[in-house]
């Protein structure tokens, strides 16, 4: 069960991705669905193309999940990987070492 500081943790990282994808994918709907796995599935399409990025509860809830770390969907090119998989879907996991600079 998530408790109500975890929840907002989620909730805040969860805004943080999809304002992500909104700038990613412009003129595109992102919507944000979590099933009984706990896995959160964000959906970007525009009626003609459809993306999907998966990343699983435990990885939003993480304290270490910052900004910074979020910043990495950029430097890992999440986008690009939601092109190539597209309905299929993308599953995401931040670095665990990260040695690049995140400027």
């Amino acid at each position: 069960m998530v408790d109500m500081d975890e929840a907002s943790w989620i909730d805040t990282n969860v805004e943080a991705i999809e304002n992500y994808l909104t700038k990613e994918f412009e003129n595109f709907a992102i919507a944000h669905r979590t099933d009984q796995s706990l896995q959160h599935t964000f959906i970007v399409d525009n009626g003609k193309k459809l993306f999907k990025l998966f990343i699983g509860e435990p990885t939003l809830a993480e304290r270490s999940l910052t900004q910074a770390r979020i910043d990495r969907l950029v430097k890992e090119k999440v986008a690009e990987e939601m092109r190539l998989h597209g309905a299929d879907g993308y599953h995401w996991t931040p670095s665990q070492i990260d040695r690049t600079p995140l400027d």
